[in-house]
């Protein structure tokens, strides 16, 4: 099925990432770092080797990726199923909710900011 490739995508990303040991169901909770890796690589590779040179385990490179999305989230009017949707490889996957709680957080984080003007 399609949605078994999909998950297959990004099991191999996560592997490739030096992620061995996750297992499939877990892939859900990668599926942000796979985001990133499509939608700016070079800040994907970028986070990989830094927390490889700092020997940190992947849990910080995970948290890591969620914030350039949150980022994108916010140049695009915190639209993250737009962004998601505008990318051919991103389109068929549900936004993570964890990335939808933070978006929302940051986004009434601005909102509060805006009124003190």
């Amino acid at each position: 099925t399609h949605g078994l490739q999909v998950t297959n995508q990004v099991f191999r990303h996560a592997k490739l990432k030096g992620a061995s040991y996750i297992n499939k169901p877990k892939m859900r909770h990668y599926v942000h770092c796979y985001a990133l890796h499509c939608l700016d690589i070079e800040q994907s590779n970028h986070f990989r080797k830094l927390y490889k040179e700092r020997g940190e385990n992947v849990g910080a490179w995970r948290q890591a990726c969620y914030y350039p999305l949150v980022e994108m989230a916010r140049r695009n009017g915190w639209d993250i199923e737009g962004v998601f949707n505008r990318n051919e490889k991103l389109r068929i996957w549900y936004v993570p909710t964890k990335l939808r709680q933070l978006c929302h957080v940051e986004k009434s984080k601005d909102s509060d900011s805006c009124s003190y003007d």
